[in-house]
């Protein structure tokens, strides 16, 4: 297989010959139809190549509707009858919703939960509605424009950060639509309260005595991480209290990086270790509170821990967090009355920034430092 690709490398980027190849096979019968294709890892070694470059031949099969991706499982054929049920939801066009996201939340089992859970909720509300709620992963515009061609929605929710040249599709095509999670002065934006959070979160940490605070915060360039990192910096400035970027951590939302983030915090001298972690999400906050289970530093008697989102992912495992509830379903609620609004025209379109109410919720994981942190 390696030496035939080989020959036809100059012709096609590989991953449109795995893409090919697998889409061949498939057509042939040469896989049942009650079987999994091989896992990535088996295709990776088959054709020699890295991840990527197989999840972007399968992103293709899945486009053709030929393969499903099944969290924690892997990746199935499609039967004919998921098929015809599939066409069955589509003649049912022009009374659906599009959500698109930034990543592919659905098919990537350590995706952030928090987008899982807020999905979740959108289906269920417009399910009452009587509309089915599609979610996509978009990049660009042309698979917007691709996605509503194919759909024909009656509205679209952007989930987080969308280049303007989405939005701006969108706006062309003249359906109503409103962005979730990230402000765009392009159309109304709902986001919960970030900045008002995290001074929350700090103000509550500094009161009861902590200095040493480390942070985790989400990617850098994220608008909630730059909206987070405002609150905690105006805090720090009444209190007049210096910022030590050595305190300060990029993460990337998922749990590992959280456990490793909590690596680096014990490595600190004991009188230099923070007292106290705030974590821009509650998947970071679990894997630093995994990390520090596995080393015996008790929560929250040796270090206090705080979290963002409020959501249970982990909550079952290592039990309940301090966090800041995002009030999930106020925000569902009102992007979804907004859009039947929009959609019915009795309501205007706008171009406003909603910021919607956030409370912390003290599970009981912060208490004034303890002085004697076990080396």
């Amino acid at each position: 297989m390696k030496e035939e690709y080989k020959q036809t490398k100059r012709k096609k980027p590989i991953y449109i010959y795995i893409y090919e190849t697998l889409h061949n096979e498939i057509g042939k019968g040469m896989y049942s139809t009650a079987e999994f294709l091989p896992s990535e890892k088996e295709l990776c070694e088959r054709f020699d190549v890295e991840r990527n470059t197989v999840r972007k031949a399968l992103k293709l099969l899945v486009d053709d509707g030929m393969i499903i991706r099944v969290p924690g499982c892997g990746t199935k054929i499609v039967t004919q009858e998921e098929k015809s049920q599939e066409s069955k939801q589509a003649e049912d066009i022009g009374h659906c919703i599009l959500l698109t996201t930034q990543e592919d939340y659905l098919h990537n089992a350590d995706g952030e939960y928090f987008h899982l859970k807020l999905i979740k909720s959108f289906e269920n509300v417009f399910s009452n509605l009587g509309y089915n709620l599609i979610v996509k992963y978009i990049e660009k515009e042309t698979d917007l424009k691709n996605t509503i061609l194919q759909t024909s929605p009656s509205a679209i929710i952007f989930d987080s950060y969308h280049q303007s040249a989405c939005y701006q599709e969108a706006i062309r095509a003249g359906i109503p639509c409103i962005s979730v999670n990230h402000y765009t002065p392009l159309m109304t934006s709902l986001v919960s309260n970030n900045f008002d959070g995290a001074y929350q979160v700090v103000k509550m940490l500094t009161e009861a005595g902590h200095e040493r605070i480390a942070l985790i915060t989400g990617k850098r360039n994220y608008q909630t991480t730059v909206e987070r990192l405002g609150g905690i910096q105006k805090l720090y400035m009444q209190n007049g209290i210096p910022i030590k970027e050595k305190y300060i951590f990029t993460g990337n939302w998922q749990f590992n990086s959280g456990v490793e983030i909590g690596e680096k915090i014990l490595a600190f001298p004991k009188e230099e270790r923070p007292t106290a972690v705030f974590a821009f999400n509650d998947d970071m906050a679990f894997g630093c509170l995994s990390c520090f289970e596995k080393h015996g530093i008790a929560v929250p008697e040796d270090i206090s821990i705080v979290g963002f989102d409020k959501t249970e992912r982990y909550q079952s495992i290592f039990g309940p967090i301090t966090t800041v509830d995002v009030n999930i379903d106020a925000l569902v609620e009102y992007a979804c009355w907004y859009l039947s609004g929009r959609i019915s025209n009795t309501a205007p379109m706008t171009r406003v920034k909603i910021d919607i109410d956030v409370t912390i919720v003290d599970n009981g994981t912060v208490k004034r430092p303890n002085t004697s942190v076990p080396e």
